[in-house]
């Protein structure tokens, strides 16, 4: 959207100088997220008196000893590093001009704070659509002192007001600031950046403030591209499990506060009379300085956490036998169901997020097959893919604005950028998926199932050496009879491919060029094969008479 002139842009801040109720809930709903996600502002956002339940006191012990939660969040997102480290996906920038394509390329590898704009997005972009999802990640640049262009986040405080358009905005009206009785308002659409100077009721262009950029669109995105139908407001991924949450929050404040008051035991014994004054804590008429009046000995541990009883002195007084003091322990019981409810709260947000019990660490260890583990294994994958697409949007939209910033003679709605992420997710260590892998070759499961796990085993071990991923999955493409012992190739196929499959190892390790293709590679193996292998003669029947 483009305003006309001034006015119509300063109609839409007098449109808003009551900020909108829906973006006062907006407000609300962030400041709730960032108190679950990252503990800000726990206390005051969460841990409330419960009416009927708790006196003030106790309320009030809970919320000075309860601590956050992010933790509990910590391992519910774990499973989203996965898509940094996922295999496959390629970016490609179609710039004609080299010197363009070397400031733009320079630019994004160094985008903010020494981070290229790949890793700006992936430390922030999912943070910003689970703690504040109707807040903007915004393009800002400069041309003085120097050129600079950098991402920002805006979160939902600092805007007064924006239309939607999809993921992006028609325009943007930011909250104003104040400057003695003036107000200074900065609104930004598809063409323009102005600020206005507001005193009073009149509204003021600020020439030096205001300038045409060069994006095309608002350089803005909503930080979440899941909508509530029909209404502006963007929630975050963790939407439907906000509620159970903060149950998991008031539970656990219960726990630690049922720690304090019952984690030490208590000491008990059997009085023990002073000798001296035989319990009256006199002797002839005066204060009897052994037990200084008590009548009995007092001992040097703090009376307050000592609970004495008296020494039975008929058939009816129960004994306490054979000791003459001990402890008392706190209900053990209470304290282990509210663990195992935390637990089974964190397991259920797992499960209700992921769609899967898949990689939560508590769940059963029942042993399954690679099948059944694949399945299970998808819902995850599918919620990664919905994660996948979020930042690779995210980076796409912003790297075609860089260029438009760049490339002042490029239409700005041309897309010269391609972006697509590698899908193919690591999700467990290499060791847990080589017994797995292992497993099913004992299982015979199908070549299909151990292709995918040999080749996920291979992406875990190298996942930080792209160069010997690639290699050995070569070698792995080409090697015959992969998941097949060598006694069963010598059993089924004979002697002479039982010999393929154990010299294809000596042949592999004379290979130094891994840029033929795999056809080549075959070939060239078959070859040495034919010159290296051995002819063994077939056993001679024995002759009889």
């Amino acid at each position: 959207m483009i305003f006309k002139n001034n006015e119509e842009a300063i109609s839409a801040i007098k449109s808003n100088l009551k900020i909108n109720e829906e973006f006062v809930e907006m407000r609300e709903c962030s400041d709730e997220l960032k108190a679950l996600v990252n503990g800000d502002d726990f206390i005051e956002e969460l841990i409330e008196n419960i009416e009927g339940i708790e006196s003030n006191v106790k309320a009030e012990a809970r919320r000075k000893y309860s601590r956050s939660i992010k933790d509990l969040f910590g391992r519910i997102f774990q499973p989203i590093d996965n898509i940094y480290y996922a295999t496959g996906g390629v970016k490609d920038y179609d710039i004609l001009n080299p010197t363009i394509k070397a400031e733009f390329l320079n630019k994004i590898a160094s985008i903010r704070d020494g981070k290229s704009l790949t890793e700006w997005v992936q430390d922030y972009a999912i943070k910003l659509m689970n703690t504040d999802p109707n807040g903007l990640m915004f393009l800002e640049y400069t041309t003085e002192p120097e050129i600079d262009i950098y991402p920002t986040y805006k979160s939902i405080d600092s805007i007064r007001y924006y239309e939607s358009r999809g993921q992006m905005v028609e325009y943007v009206i930011f909250e104003p600031k104040r400057l003695d009785n003036r107000q200074f308002w900065r609104v930004v659409d598809d063409l323009t950046d102005r600020t206005f100077e507001q005193v009073g009721s009149e509204f003021n262009i600020i020439a030096e403030l205001t300038f045409t950029h060069p994006f095309g669109q608002v350089p803005a995105l909503i930080c979440s591209n899941i909508q509530i139908p029909a209404e502006e407001e963007r929630l975050s991924a963790i939407d439907n499990i906000i509620d159970i949450s903060k149950e998991y929050a008031r539970d656990q404040s219960f726990l630690t506060l049922y720690k304090i008051y019952k984690a030490n035991p208590i000491f008990w014994k059997y009085v023990q009379y002073c000798g001296d004054c035989g319990g009256t804590g006199k002797v002839e008429e005066e204060t009897c300085t052994t037990c200084d009046g008590h009548g009995k000995m007092m001992g040097k541990s703090d009376v307050t956490g000592v609970v004495e009883l008296p020494i039975p002195d008929d058939r009816d007084t129960p004994v306490i036998a054979p000791n003459i003091a001990g402890f008392i322990s706190p209900d053990l019981d209470v304290w282990k169901q509210y663990s195992e409810e935390l637990n089974i709260l964190e397991e259920k947000m797992y499960k209700t997020h992921w769609g899967t019990s898949y990689g939560i660490q508590n769940v059963s260890n029942v042993e399954k097959t690679a099948t059944e583990i694949i399945y299970n294994k998808q819902p995850l994958e599918n919620q990664l893919n919905k994660y996948a697409d979020f930042i690779e949007y995210v980076e796409w939209k912003f790297c075609e604005w860089i260029l438009n910033f760049y490339d002042l003679g490029k239409n700005r709605n041309e897309s010269r950028i391609t972006i697509n992420l590698g899908r193919r997710y690591i999700v467990e260590g290499y060791d847990t998926l080589l017994e797995r892998y292992e497993m099913s070759v004992k299982a015979e499961e199908n070549s299909v199932v151990l292709d995918k796990l040999f080749s996920e085993y291979l992406s875990a071990k190298y996942r930080n050496n792209p160069i010997d991923l690639q290699i050995n999955l070569l070698k792995m493409r080409i090697e015959p009879y992969l998941h097949l012992p060598l006694q069963t190739v010598l059993t089924i196929f004979g002697n002479e491919e039982a010999q393929r499959k154990v010299l294809y190892q000596k042949w592999w390790q004379s290979v130094v060029d891994y840029s033929k293709s795999e056809e080549v590679l075959t070939a060239e193996f078959n070859a040495w094969f034919e010159l290296n292998k051995k002819v063994v003669a077939p056993p001679v029947a024995p002759i009889t008479k």
